[in-house]
């Protein structure tokens, strides 16, 4: 596993179910919350919006992530997330949003 940060304009955000998941099989994302930024558009990266202890900052994450793609002309989104790419993996596990001046 490899740490790995994208930076840019948020270009896709989705939010679903519980168990919709993203992406193929062997590429899943086990989240409610699915994120690409332009910096690298072939990585998603994801996180659950589960009732557990790790809630508030997921739901910190989308708010910050909805503010990047609502405001697009004036910030910058960066996004850190693990990712196998050993395994050639291109979906991953958000771990931090960051938000600054474009």
């Amino acid at each position: 596993m490899a740490i790995l940060r994208a930076s840019g304009k948020v270009t896709f955000l989705r939010v679903h179910d519980v168990g919709g998941g993203y992406g193929p099989p062997d590429d899943r994302i086990d989240g409610e919350l699915v994120a690409t930024v332009s910096g690298k558009p072939q990585h998603a990266a994801g996180t659950t919006l589960r009732a557990d202890s790790s809630l508030p900052s997921h739901e910190g994450m989308l708010a910050l992530l909805r503010d990047g793609l609502v405001h697009h002309s004036t910030l910058e989104t960066s996004i850190d997330y693990d990712l196998d790419t050993a395994a050639g993996r291109r979906n991953g596990r958000l771990l931090r949003v960051e938000l600054r001046p474009a």
